[in-house]
């Protein structure tokens, strides 16, 4: 029986199909082993995934998480990069896309409570997170 509460899924929201296709083998493979090792970093600290790749008409936002005391709810944008040099290149675009999934995404789960848009970059063979920008869109 799925569970009362609308915006907390019994799973998490399926990965997009359209953005796997879409992407290069070899980058797309790079860029799920990164989402893959974000979400376990995230998981390590408690929170909990309620979607992957989810997407709104042309937003898409990585990882939509839970806090977890679930007060909080976290889009993060993750980014592998082959050489560590300067963090990732977000530009105000793309994260304003980033953060219209993001508003998408609790208008449709009903949520009116905070939100934190996270950019996690990962580098490396198996992938590693190296680092997290709590709330990073805001200063780009």
């Amino acid at each position: 029986m799925p569970h009362s509460d609308p915006f907390y899924p019994s799973a998490a929201v399926p990965a997009n199909s359209l953005v796997r296709a879409l992407a290069p083998a070899a980058r797309r493979s790079r860029g799920l082993d990164a989402e893959v090792a974000a979400l376990a970093h995230y998981a390590a600290l408690g929170y909990s995934l309620l979607a992957r790749n989810w997407r709104h008409r042309r937003f898409e936002v990585d990882l939509i998480l839970a806090s977890p005391d679930r007060s909080t709810l976290v889009a993060a944008e993750v980014k592998f990069q082959s050489r560590l040099t300067d963090f990732a290149p977000w530009n105000r675009p793309q994260l304003l896309r980033i953060q219209r999934a993001a508003a998408a995404f609790g208008r449709h789960h009903h949520h009116h409570g905070s939100w934190r848009i996270d950019l996690v970059r990962c580098h490396g063979s198996p992938a590693r997170v190296v680092e997290v920008r709590e709330n990073g869109w805001v200063s780009i």
